[in-house]
């Protein structure tokens, strides 16, 4: 049993008898990406593409194609953050700050549907990421707002970051359904240390980068603690130092409650788990349990009125799905229902 990862290839090479730009233009609206001028004479154009959708939603295009522009944006893509990271070649990136040179290895970052320009002026590979905001949120889109930039460190977390997300790239055609969930899990909190650890990435006073930093280490500190049932406002905000007051403050400037967040955590990780091919060995008792819950009918209660299904109609709708879904969608050779 595979799983809900949905994939897709492309490649210009196999349409001979279709106008290459335009082909290529309709290729960057079925990946919800803005359109793309090319650099070089139209006759010349080349491109191809590789797409999975893990089952958070969270996708992942390699682009191999002739020197371009990519600019605007694209309004029907659902909120979220991107990362573009260079596999081969260079490029900019313009930015409120000015132009960005991008080599290859460095990432480039951005809230969804914000206006954009990436120059692209040689033959190119680039690893393209959207991950939407249920993966993000509250911990990175609610109490920081984020703009077009570029990770500049090459040490630390972003370091480990920038070769995570290089190996990723060159690893797209082999990836099972089991890694991708791993990868999912991967790219949001390496996501979250390394933009909130570069200064440049966010906006606002010190103050509040601050705020925010301690925010995120907040929500690493109750990943850690989740499957404790004993969880509580006095147990985190002992571990960081800090009174239960400005913790409650924080969370609430989040949009939600302490105990909300730690609801829709707890939810979401059981929720992973029932649609889980890894997990199917557990009951759906002993995986509430395993995160933090401690009473089996207040878990299905509350997952319903979350998810309007109970947890056993989720887990049975994810794997009985499973073929049906992979036979209907194969890798497809060719832009077949592109062509026109």
């Amino acid at each position: 049993m595979e799983g809900q990862m949905q994939a897709w290839k492309f490649n210009l090479a196999q349409q001979p008898d279709q106008d290459p730009a335009t082909l290529w233009q309709e290729v960057m609206a079925r990946l919800f990406l803005p359109a793309a001028r090319p650099l070089e004479p139209q006759t010349g154009f080349f491109g191809s593409a590789t797409r999975l959708v893990s089952p958070l939603g969270i996708e992942l295009t390699r682009l191999t194609s002739a020197p371009q522009q990519i600019a605007g944006r694209y309004v029907r893509q659902s909120d979220g953050i991107w990362l573009a990271q260079i596999l081969d070649g260079h490029g900019t990136l313009a930015t409120s700050m000015g132009d960005i040179a991008l080599r290859t290895g460095d990432v480039a970052f951005g809230p969804v549907a914000t206006h954009t320009v990436l120059t692209l002026p040689v033959e190119f590979s680039l690893l393209y990421v959207r991950l939407p905001r249920l993966v993000l949120h509250p911990r990175l889109l609610g109490p920081m707002p984020v703009r077009v930039g570029m990770l500049t460190n090459t040490q630390g977390i972003q370091q480990v970051f920038s070769d995570t997300l290089c190996s990723l790239g060159r690893a797209l055609d082999h990836l099972t359904l089991p890694q991708l969930r791993a990868v999912e899990l991967v790219l949001s909190e390496l996501l979250i240390s390394s933009v909130l650890s570069d200064e440049a990435s966010s906006l606002g006073s010190s103050a509040s980068s601050r705020r925010i930093a301690l925010f995120h280490r907040l929500c690493q500190t109750v990943e850690a603690e989740l499957a404790d049932p004993d969880l509580n406002v006095q147990k985190i905000a002992k571990l960081q130092g800090i009174s239960s007051r400005t913790l409650q403050k924080l969370f609430s400037m989040a949009g939600r409650s302490f105990s909300q967040y730690i609801r829709m955590r707890r939810l979401e990780r059981c929720r992973g788990d029932l649609a889980s091919p890894l997990y199917t060995h557990l009951s759906i008792s002993e995986i509430c349990f395993r995160w933090g819950f401690n009473d089996a009918a207040h878990f299905s209660r509350t997952f319903r009125q979350s998810y309007d299904m109970t947890p056993r109609e989720w887990r049975n709708a994810n794997h009985a799905a499973v073929d049906d879904k992979l036979n209907a969608h194969p890798v497809m050779p060719a832009a077949v229902s592109l062509a026109r």
